[in-house]
């Protein structure tokens, strides 16, 4: 029976059930999927570009890390890359037979953004990474305090006070820095996103992680837009199609 596009899921990581949405693109034939990484606290969650790969015909999967919209468990940073291990564990365990898990990439914004990193590292299924707009190195700025973390996330978080915030985020170390990581990722492709004048997370942020990442690589900066790239989002979308397409082509 055909499939209606899309439908929600549940991921098991570590005890916990954590939420999602997979976006199926027309036909029952295996297709390239793409782990789509919202940020912290995940305002702005990405489903235009889920909606666009699926009109282009790729899968992708948006799901909450725990602790975060409406995922079991507490908020905990450090167990994000397990978490985004998880997911791609259920992207590759046949569930759904329109996956072609030779063909995972993994994209994710801010946070996400450093998550990607640190889950590709280790996980060579994911075969190309996208990070925009990320954190790269937590020992930079910007410094998340406890005041920003009361006003921006803890609202939105479950079971982490502005004050463990603060306490967990001092506590990632160079295991945690995409930027030390970042070499590792070689030689599956990475393509860098990034505002020039970001008010949330300095460009440079973004530049450190492109000279630290090895070849093939690519860094590209939009001259005007904003973290999220509110007013931006054809041009981002625009430049994500564009490179993973090449990227199938060419592989």
């Amino acid at each position: 029976m055909p499939h209606s596009g899309q439908t929600g899921i549940v991921i098991n990581s570590d005890r916990y059930r954590l939420l999602g949405r997979l976006f199926l693109a027309q036909g029952d034939d295996p297709k390239p999927t793409a782990l789509i990484l919202h940020g912290i606290p995940g305002i702005e969650q990405n489903y235009d570009i889920a909606l666009m790969l699926r009109e282009s015909g790729w899968n992708s999967v948006i799901f909450h890390y725990r602790g975060c919209w409406g995922s079991e468990g507490n908020y905990v940073l450090k167990t994000i890359p397990t978490d985004v291990r998880a997911a791609v564990d259920f992207l590759s365990n046949g569930t759904y037979p329109q996956i072609d898990s030779e063909r995972l990439i993994v994209i994710g914004h801010s946070l996400g953004g450093w998550a990607t990193v640190l889950g590709a590292v280790d996980d060579t299924r994911l075969r190309a990474v996208v990070a925009i707009s990320a954190v790269t190195e937590p020992r930079e700025p910007p410094y998340f305090d406890v005041v920003y973390a009361e006003e921006n996330f803890s609202p939105w978080l479950n079971g982490i006070t502005p004050e463990e915030f603060d306490r967990q985020w001092k506590e990632l170390d160079a295991e945690y820095s995409a930027v030390e990581q970042v070499a590792r990722i070689s030689p599956r492709p990475l393509l860098i996103l990034h505002a020039e004048h970001d008010d949330d997370v300095p460009l440079s942020q973004s530049q450190a992680l492109y000279e630290c990442a090895k070849e093939p690589r690519q860094l590209v900066i939009h001259p005007e837009a904003n973290h999220s790239f509110t007013w931006h989002r054809e041009w981002l979308r625009d430049q994500i199609l564009k490179w993973i397409t090449n990227i199938f082509i060419l592989s």
